[in-house]
């Protein structure tokens, strides 16, 4: 196999990587490499409709990922008054599997005694929060914090541990700790912008 050969296979191979991507975002990079890199190929070996093909579809990723980065998204929390709300259990039904999976240390048992917020994107349910207050001075402990597949892109994170506005501020929340499940979850902590002080992590807000 030539180095020729070995740069299509790659280009496709990203392509293909591409498509199995649940977050927009992800796709819409992965995607670009992979098609600038078949279009290169596909120039290299006089195959001009896959050059000309793969091209566009390589800038048609930039203009919509240059949309992604412009789009300014509207996030709220809501409090629940009830996890026995119908909206909620619609909510566990769909994700219940994926909560579990990627939050090793939850159990919902555990929000019988917890806040519950709601998170929403552009008015659109995206993520459950859940803590328990361990003082009266807005120390708390965070028991689940879960965003969909489809919107893991940090921004959820963002607004919620540093934007301006924090709104978990204004819910009289000061301090954070969580108790990290595995490597991922600590890599997570620590991109959002905790702190790890002993067995888990701690974030201040200011």
């Amino acid at each position: 196999m030539s180095l020729l050969e070995a740069f299509g296979y790659v280009a496709s191979v990203l392509i293909a990587l591409s498509l199995m991507m649940s977050n927009i975002k992800r796709l819409r990079w992965i995607n670009l490499f992979g098609a600038a890199a078949f279009s290169v190929y596909g120039y290299f070996i006089d195959a001009y409709p896959v050059f000309i093909l793969n091209g566009w579809i390589a800038l048609v990723d930039v203009y919509y990922l240059i949309r992604i980065y412009q789009e300014k998204d509207q996030f709220d929390l809501i409090k629940l008054k009830s996890v026995e709300s119908s909206f909620f259990n619609l909510l566990k039904e769909r994700y219940g599997k994926d909560i579990i999976g990627l939050c090793k240390n939850f159990q919902w048992q555990q929000l019988d005694d917890a806040v519950v917020l709601l998170l929403f994107r552009n008015m659109k349910p995206v993520g459950l929060f859940a803590y328990r207050e361990l003082d009266e001075d807005g120390k708390v402990e965070v028991l689940l914090d879960y965003i969909i597949p489809e919107d893991r892109d940090f921004k959820a994170a963002k607004f919620m541990f540093s934007a301006e506005q924090n709104q978990l501020r204004q819910e009289g929340i000061k301090h954070l700790i969580v108790e990290p499940s595995d490597d991922a979850h600590e890599l997570y902590l620590r991109r959002v912008g905790f702190t790890k002080k002993a067995d888990h992590y701690e974030l201040l807000i200011n």
